[in-house]
């Protein structure tokens, strides 16, 4: 299990913090500049033991590792931005198998959530009942229209575009 600690989790977040802070990574591993969607990025994944600094908090126990992902993006023009996140494991892995791995759940996010972000307008629609149920409902109907349509016969080259046409 990887996964990335975010502000729902803020004392675990801020303890995180503070240990890639005062900690030595065991590993490292720096991809190579990437250039799409009109900007360059950059990433450092940076693996640190988490024992010593989650000794306090015995509810995280299963955490062995956290890894430090710092971002640096260029867009056209120069404007740069940066960012760190840090993502936690129960395994032992190398910052290289850390790097695919983080890579392909965001590869499942662009994939997934941007599509029902922008095809089923998920996002603008706040539902207070049920939001859950919504959402699974939304994946289904995404299942059906991605197995039962040829978006490359169709004339439709989104999902978006068929739902606007059904």
């Amino acid at each position: 299990m990887i996964t990335q600690v975010k502000d729902n989790q803020l004392a675990l977040k801020k303890q995180l913090e503070h240990g890639v802070k005062i900690s030595k990574p065991v590993d490292r591993f720096e991809s190579e500049w990437d250039l799409a969607h009109g900007r360059i990025e950059h990433r450092v994944y940076e693996v640190f033991d988490a024992g010593v600094c989650l000794r306090k908090f015995p509810e995280w126990k299963e955490i062995r590792q956290m890894i430090r992902v710092q971002r640096r993006r260029e867009i056209k023009g120069g404007k740069a931005s940066f960012e760190d996140a840090i993502y936690v494991c129960n395994e032992i892995l190398s910052a290289k198998s850390y790097s695919t791995f983080i890579r392909k759940h965001w590869s499942i996010e662009n994939q997934l959530n941007y599509v029902k972000d922008v095809s089923f307008l998920e996002d603008s629609s706040k539902r207070h009942i049920n939001p859950t149920n919504f959402s699974t409902c939304i994946s289904f109907s995404l299942n059906i229209i991605r197995k039962n349509f040829d978006f490359s016969t169709d004339g439709c080259k989104s999902i978006r575009g068929k739902l606007s046409i059904d």
